[in-house]
């Protein structure tokens, strides 16, 4: 046996062992009968391609050793790749979420990033940090958009694409090893000066409707195909896992979010591409200009604030429109995602 053939062998066994430990046996039996179907259909390339150039055919076994040697290497390359990328962003640079403390010389304003899932960890450091702060009788804002009437809810589903309910972000978490975002711990910590400054799903709804009013007809409708069932898809695909398997797509999943918050230009590229734009503006500039408002008309001169990380330069942008002296004063790390 030479280099080339020990190499696949060893490279196919360990993939064939690491299958069999992720899915048992049936796994091993798929990628073997896949491996032989494939390599018949690329023979089949072969002998095609090689009859039209009218040069010497090379025998199938010969055939069989390089297209196994070209798949190993291929596999190689493939899961080295993706492995590096996933361990370099949850152990080496895993993503941070930054707190804001932002000042205009009367007021002070402590931004902190939010998203809807991320570890207990990290909620529990947001808690310990509200309730050290509203012991010296800061206020606490936070977002969550209010619910509103059955249609609406059904008009903003259309429109976003997806059938959203009070399990989404529950079930969502549970791909990614992570929690849901439980407003009620930030509740009534120390103090009971707790508002939540956004929108309700009615002012969404409008908004959007306005916004696409202005549009020409063709563009006016909602969404005709029904939204998708994400708790469905997301609690079918959770039957098909082991929990080997679960515990493998967690970590590729948390590697993946930590790359999204590194990246300002994948986050752009995923609103712009993969999002309803319009409501998206609606969802994010309108509720940018409340949350300003809420800051700058506030009597309270000391506010924490948790909102989604992407609010946070463009109502920076709205209180310096509305008063230069508004600048970020210190800001800090917490990394919501951290093996």
């Amino acid at each position: 046996m030479n280099t080339k053939n020990t190499f696949t062998t060893i490279t196919l066994s360990l993939y064939a062992i690491a299958m069999f430990y992720l899915s048992g046996i049936f796994w091993i039996i798929e990628f073997i009968i896949s491996l032989v179907i494939y390599t018949l259909i690329f023979y089949f390339f072969h002998f095609i391609w090689i009859k039209i150039r009218k040069k010497p055919i090379m025998y199938f076994w010969d055939f069989t050793q390089y297209f196994l040697n070209r798949v190993s290497v291929l596999l190689i390359v493939i899961t080295t790749i993706i492995w590096w990328l996933a361990y370099l962003f949850n152990e080496i640079i895993p993503a941070p979420m930054p707190e804001y403390t932002i000042t205009d010389g009367t007021k002070t304003v402590k931004f902190q990033a939010m998203s809807h899932i991320w570890t207990p960890n990290f909620y529990n450091q947001i808690v310990t940090n509200l309730t050290n702060f509203k012991k010296e009788w800061w206020v606490y804002f936070f977002e969550w958009v209010k619910p509103g009437t059955k249609e609406n809810s059904e008009k903003f589903n259309k429109a976003i694409g997806i059938q959203f309910d009070d399990d989404l972000y529950k079930n969502f978490s549970k791909l990614y090893g992570v929690t849901n975002q439980d407003n009620s711990k930030f509740m009534g910590l120390e103090n009971d000066l707790d508002f939540n400054v956004d929108l309700n799903m009615d002012e969404i709804v409008s908004l959007y409707d306005e916004k696409m009013s202005q549009k020409p007809e063709w563009e006016k409708e909602y969404k005709s195909n029904l939204p998708i069932d994400a708790n469905k898809t997301i609690m079918d695909a959770l039957v098909w896992l082991n929990d080997r398997q679960l515990k493998l797509l967690v970590y590729i999943n948390q590697a993946i979010l930590n790359f999204i918050i590194w990246s300002e230009n994948t986050q752009s590229f995923l609103t712009d591409n993969f999002a309803n734009k319009d409501l998206f503006d609606v969802i994010l500039w309108e509720r940018n200009q409340v949350l300003a408002e809420a800051i700058i008309n506030s009597e309270h001169d000391k506010i924490y604030i948790t909102y989604w990380l992407l609010h946070f330069k463009w109502v920076m942008k709205l209180l310096q429109e509305h008063d230069s002296k508004w600048k970020i004063y210190w800001e800090k790390y917490l990394y919501p995602i951290k093996n």
